[in-house]
């Protein structure tokens, strides 16, 4: 798993070099492999690599020698030395090393997750981006073809009754919209500011971050055969434990040291010889580490086994809400036709074959129809990346 994170770290690097993250961006692609590579929160995967690297060293090494030595100066006995190696028995130390790897293993679960919530973090956010430009520019038009419209009905000498009325819901209608500028005004810049986040600088005005809007969505029927991040962090967490009950079984062995003494007595006359110290297990053969030990890992099988079941069962759920979100927008009307409709409204108020009363109604239901299509894409994209997500398949491109 650590070696995917790389290969993704790699390629994305490969992809977009750090200078060119500084060019005035165009397309939503390129920001988001640039954020990718220049995200602080994925730069820490790095880091976390040395913390895992010093967990593996620190589970292998072995323990120091001890030195005793004694020096008499007021007798004939002289001085005596040894240097003893505590000796691990029992697999103390392979036991440290299993559960080192299976922290390992969580760690690099871990990654892979935070990799997949940056990722996802960043398309949705530059999925928003363009939803409430859309939004933002259609207010807009609307708002300009009101201004105009009402300026037409007053210039009129006699106005008739309908005409007056006319005027008052063009108005009215006229800071509705402004209001809802203002809101979609202020979450731009929000999103915007998130954006700004994942590259570390600014936005200028003139980066557009051009996405195209989707009807040929990818298959993902795929994804269900695969395991999700907490299926696979409960597996490595059945590792971890495992390797906990081999560590306290082991020590129920005998703590073992071995080594050479050296005795010269007062006549300089020096003797060598071995020394053996070891702990008899009499009173404690550490039942109940063991026991403890055994209850959490037989918990944790249950956990891992049930999670498994819950997490397959979810997968497929949001790979049916995928589908049927997907085939609804294929059929919708595409977002940049609903402008289409206003302009077309506007062309049959010219030539009196509509109401001015109309048009308010095709502004609603424009609008209505707009937010509901940008649901369901926003829907559609949140499902796309979070069942890539599960299974650890962070998409290098933007969709």
């Amino acid at each position: 798993m650590q070696v995917l994170i790389t290969l993704f770290l790699l390629t994305t690097s490969h992809n977009v070099l750090a200078e060119d993250c500084n060019i005035k961006f165009k397309k939503a692609a390129q920001f988001y492999r640039c954020a990718l590579s220049m995200d602080k929160r994925v730069a820490t995967l790095k880091i976390r690599k040395n913390e895992r690297e010093g967990r593996k060293k620190m589970a292998a090494q072995f323990l120091n020698p001890e030195v005793e030595s004694e020096i008499n100066f007021n007798s004939e006995d002289g001085q005596s030395i040894s240097i003893v190696q505590p000796i691990e028995i029992g697999g103390k130390r392979s036991s440290r090393i299993k559960i080192a790897n299976a922290e390992n293993k969580i760690s690099v679960i871990n990654d892979e997750f935070l990799l997949a919530e940056v990722a996802s973090s960043v398309a949705m956010d530059l999925v928003k981006y363009r939803q409430s430009k859309i939004r933002y520019t259609l207010l807009l038009e609307m708002k300009k073809s009101l201004s105009h419209l009402t300026k037409r009905l007053k210039a009129k000498v006699v106005q008739s009754p309908e005409e007056k009325t006319a005027i008052s819901i063009f108005l009215m209608q006229r800071t509705v919209l402004d209001t809802q500028i203002l809101a979609l005004d202020r979450k731009l810049s929000l999103i915007k500011a998130s954006l700004e986040a994942s590259i570390g600088r600014e936005l200028s005005s003139s980066e557009t971050l051009k996405s195209k809007e989707k009807k040929d969505w990818p298959k993902l029927d795929s994804i269900s055969k695969k395991s999700t991040f907490k299926t696979r962090i409960a597996l490595a967490s059945i590792e971890q434990l495992q390797g906990e009950l081999a560590l306290q079984k082991s020590l129920a062995w005998p703590e073992l040291a071995i080594g050479p003494t050296m005795e010269r007595n007062g006549s300089s006359e020096t003797s060598w010889g071995a020394r053996i110290e070891f702990t008899i297990p009499l009173f404690n053969t550490n039942s109940g580490g063991r026991q403890q030990s055994q209850a959490k890992l037989s918990t944790a099988k249950v956990i891992a086994s049930q999670t498994q079941l819950y997490e397959s069962s979810k997968i497929k759920i949001y790979v049916k809400q995928y589908n049927d979100v997907t085939n609804f927008l294929k059929s919708s009307p595409t977002q940049e036709s609903l402008k289409g409709s206003i302009t077309e409204s506007l062309s049959y108020l010219s030539r009196g074959m509509v109401q001015p009363s109309a048009i308010i109604e095709s502004y609603r239901s424009t609008l209505e129809t707009l937010e509901a299509i940008q649901e369901k894409e926003l829907v559609a994209y949140n499902l796309y990346w979070m069942l890539n997500a599960f299974s650890g398949e962070v998409p290098k491109e933007f969709l």
